[in-house]
């Protein structure tokens, strides 16, 4: 398995086009996560 650094998943998702699927789904997110240790947390990579 493949890790993906938080980082590297942070700079994919910023080039996604804002029509798609996931920035669709993102911006019906109830809230806004900007905490590293959160993240990490979601997405089970360190924080780096």
């Amino acid at each position: 398995m493949a890790a993906l650094s938080t980082r590297r998943f942070l700079v994919l998702i910023g080039g996604l086009s804002p029509e798609s699927r996931f920035a669709r789904a993102w911006q019906k997110t109830p809230r806004r996560v900007t905490d590293p240790a959160e993240i990490a947390a979601l997405t089970g990579n360190p924080a780096g």
